[in-house]
């Protein structure tokens, strides 16, 4: 008995002893012993929830932990960079097939009210590839590291980047022609009558400053300036989703305008053409900028756009050089005609580059909350 009171005394200076030293609330409420519990930070993986080190990567060899609401609750919780895009709710998507199939069904209802049926395959053809495309970069693989409304987004903001860029590649055509005097609207003609030296220049603008120039620009503004862009994302590999998605989206404008540009069954093979050969290199280079962007992110750095863009740069203006002087010096002999075939090579290149990298990404670049530095 003598020994059970010590121990009540001992307990309750215990007790006291914490009270004064700021431990415990000093009040006469009887208080519940409740354990302590230290919040371990969480994120999500591929095999779904797993622990976190401080600075928010997967501990490599943890095990899953099971999926509840306080997990949930404790992820959120341990996200330093939450999502600030715009497009937050499933609506987009709703309202982007929707718009695609008013497309579809027009170019199927005017083809057939003006007796051109392939209207209708011109339509198809102008968007599956980008479809196509974007099924392999995002959906077979990796739909789970990108909220689908946010890829649908982008590759909009893509589509709707492709008017002002446009126009503004014209301004810059008809600059060039007002301050040489070149005639540009006839070398994009076969045989154009204008001398070789005039062709060449021409054509090595036209493809290098005024439409790679531009046109990956755009890409760049939309991974790294964009206010909805890639900000926000939770792994780096997410970048290269968005990137591709944004590129596709101004392929498929472009492509538009290209194949219904005519309006006739030329333009079928125009379409297939292009379904091979300018959407992927389109894609090619919209992932590269991607993957510089996001070495630079795990890196810790701040994107350079020199160093993320002179690739693409040089490939996008090779492919329209090669094509624009294999049209405007024809007459010059078959060898220059083998510049178009070359030309051929330059989409496969870039492409297989692209995927090679993707291949060889370290693990972290798909697993994590890695990106404390995101640009912003």
């Amino acid at each position: 008995c003598r020994s059970k009171m010590e121990g009540e005394i001992d307990a309750k200076e215990g007790v006291v002893a914490r009270r004064s030293g700021g431990l415990e609330p000093e009040d006469d409420e009887t208080t519940v012993n409740m354990p302590l519990v230290q919040a371990q930070p969480v994120v999500r993986a591929d095999e779904g929830f797993v622990a976190a080190d401080e600075n928010g990567r997967p501990i490599e060899g943890e095990l899953p932990i099971e999926d509840s609401a306080a997990v949930r609750a404790a992820a959120n919780l341990h996200n330093l960079h939450p999502s600030r895009n715009c497009c937050q709710n499933r609506a987009c998507i709703s309202m982007f097939w929707l718009i695609v199939a008013c497309f579809i069904t027009a170019s199927f209802i005017v083809g057939f009210a003006t007796n051109r049926p392939w209207l209708g395959g011109l339509g198809v053809l102008s968007i599956i590839p980008a479809v196509i495309i974007l099924y392999f970069v995002y959906w077979k693989n990796h739909h789970n590291l990108v909220e689908l409304p946010r890829v649908v987004n982008m590759f909009c903001w893509g589509v709707v980047g492709g008017i002002p860029c446009a126009f503004l590649e014209l301004l810059l055509v008809n600059l060039f022609s007002w301050a040489t005097g070149f005639k540009t609207q006839q070398m994009e003609r076969e045989n154009p009558q204008e001398p070789v030296g005039h062709v060449v220049l021409s054509a090595l603008f036209a493809a290098f400053f005024v439409a790679a120039l531009c046109e990956e620009s755009l890409k760049y503004y939309l991974v790294v300036e964009f206010p909805n862009g890639t900000k926000g994302v939770k792994t780096a590999y997410s970048i290269v989703i968005l990137a591709t998605a944004g590129a596709l989206g101004f392929a498929t404008l472009e492509n538009i305008g290209y194949v219904f540009q005519e309006s006739s069954r030329a333009s079928i093979a125009v379409a297939i053409m292009r379904a091979i050969l300018a959407v992927p290199l389109h894609a090619a280079t919209g992932i590269i900028i991607g993957l510089n962007v996001a070495t630079a992110v795990m890196e810790r750095a701040n994107p350079v756009i020199w160093k993320i863009l002179w690739l693409p740069i040089l490939l996008h203006g090779t492919y329209d050089g090669l094509l624009m002087l294999s049209v405007g010096l024809q007459k010059e002999g078959d060898l220059i005609g083998d510049l178009g075939i070359a030309a051929f090579f330059i989409p496969v290149l870039a492409l297989s580059y692209g995927i090679h990298r993707i291949w060889n990404l370290p693990r972290d670049y798909f697993v994590g909350e890695v990106n404390r530095r995101l640009i912003n």
